[in-house]
């Protein structure tokens, strides 16, 4: 028998999961980023997995809020990534730039 339920009448249509979004989100997160969003990433994809198996058991309310918080949660993910992400260049033209002239001052040697 076919474990999947099919919308009918009285059952809605199976919500979006953004079990990818979550994924891709803590994925970049981890790389670009100082590995922050990771936490809210996993944390994504486990609401993300658990919208198929409560929709398939029947639990119609609860894979809506599965997929309501895995949304939230892609949201703030992105939300760091970007935040990490305009830090890292800030801090690049506030540090970066100093130690690069410090170096060009020195023969090479960074002084900080």
């Amino acid at each position: 028998m076919d474990p999947t339920v099919y919308p009918t009448a009285s059952n809605p249509a199976k919500p979006k999961n953004y079990l990818i979004e979550n994924i891709i989100a803590a994925a970049v997160g981890l790389v670009c980023c100082c590995g922050i969003t990771i936490i809210s990433g996993v944390i994504g994809v486990v609401f993300a997995t658990q919208v198929d198996t409560k929709y398939n058991a029947g639990d119609f309310l609860g894979a809506a809020s599965a997929s309501n918080t895995a949304k939230i949660l892609f949201y703030v993910s992105t939300g760091l990534v970007i935040l990490g992400f305009l830090m890292n260049i800030v801090y690049f033209f506030l540090f970066g730039l100093s130690l690069f002239g410090s170096m060009q001052k020195n023969g090479g040697i960074p002084t900080f």
